[in-house]
Parts: structure tokens; C-alpha cells; sequence
């Protein structure tokens, strides 16, 4: 994916229903998520790292299981 592809994810939609959001507040290469309403893409990644295009369904399916603390154990043990 091309960086200005997630620049432009959804350039002309109304930016209130929608979300681009860098998780580091020191640079802009840190991972970052784009996500709206009318689309039914979300981007996940970073110019660094790279870029992962999900469907809406997989990315609802990852937030669940998140929030279900599937993940927990790794991140709880002091690993992250």
C-alpha cells in the first residue's frame, strides 16, 4: 500500500465519522489506525512497519476478542 493510500483513506467523507489515529504522541512513525463509517476497509499499520488492510467483519472479530482478554495472558506477563 502506498502511504498517501492511508493519507487518503477517506479524503472527502466527512471526517466526523470517521477516525485516523496515530498511537505515539513523539513522531508520526508509529502505527496508526483508519477507520469510518462509510467504508469497508480498516488500515491498520505505519509507514514503517508497513500497512494491513482488514474487512470491517475481521477487524470487529479482532476488537471482540481483545476486549474478551484473549490476548491478555501476552501482555499481562510482561512480554509487552
Amino acid at each position: 500500500m502506498d502511504p498517501n493510500e492511508f493519507d487518503m483513506h477517506f479524503d472527502g467523507m466527512p471526517e466526523t465519522k470517521g477516525i485516523q489515529r496515530t498511537f505515539c504522541k513523539t513522531c508520526k512513525t508509529c502505527p496508526s489506525i483508519s477507520i469510518h463509517e462509510n467504508l469497508d476497509k480498516v488500515i491498520l499499520g505505519g509507514r514503517e512497519e508497513g500497512f494491513t488492510v482488514w474487512e470491517k467483519g475481521h477487524f470487529k472479530d479482532m476488537v471482540e476478542d481483545i476486549k474478551a482478554g484473549m490476548f491478555d495472558k501476552f501482555i499481562n506477563d510482561g512480554n509487552i
